[in-house]
């Protein structure tokens, strides 16, 4: 069994989100879209968002329009047009595998509109923890981000 089909109480947030950002890719290369390369400016507000979905009873994009405009990738662009996308996922216990994470969005007409967009960049964050926090040790909350230039 690889990371892929592993809940996230059988291994660290880092194997789980870059098992994330691994599939993802296999299913851009499935369709013969290129990768996306790995940005550290989207991983910043990607684990931004998965801190502050994870310390409130709050899950959703909030005001993400809003949001963008303060995203580190956006913000480097220096006035040039930079356009982002994110996908949010959560899961507890069978349903908190990367594969799992991945094959809801990818069931999702507007998540795998996101996955399979004109991007060239994506970060995935890995959160332990619920949308209700404390009260689902083996749950995980997942924020991707992609952009392009």
């Amino acid at each position: 069994m690889g990371d892929a089909d592993l809940p996230i109480s059988a291994m660290n947030r880092r194997r789980h989100r870059r098992a994330v950002a691994r599939l993802v890719n296999q299913e851009r290369l499935r369709r013969g879209l290129p990768r996306l390369g790995f940005s550290l400016a989207l991983s910043l507000s990607a684990r931004a968002w998965a801190r502050a979905l994870s310390s409130g009873s709050r899950f959703g994009h909030g005001d993400f329009a809003r949001r963008a405009l303060r995203f580190p990738f956006v913000l480097a662009g220096r006035g040039r047009r930079r356009e982002v996308a994110e996908n949010l996922a959560t899961g507890t216990g069978p349903s908190s595998t990367p594969r799992a994470i991945v094959e809801s969005w990818m069931a999702s007409p507007r998540h795998r509109d996101v996955i399979l967009g004109a991007w060239q960049y994506q970060a995935v964050w890995t959160q332990r923890d619920s949308p209700r926090p404390g009260e689902q040790p083996n749950s995980v909350i997942v924020v991707q981000h992609v952009g392009r230039r």
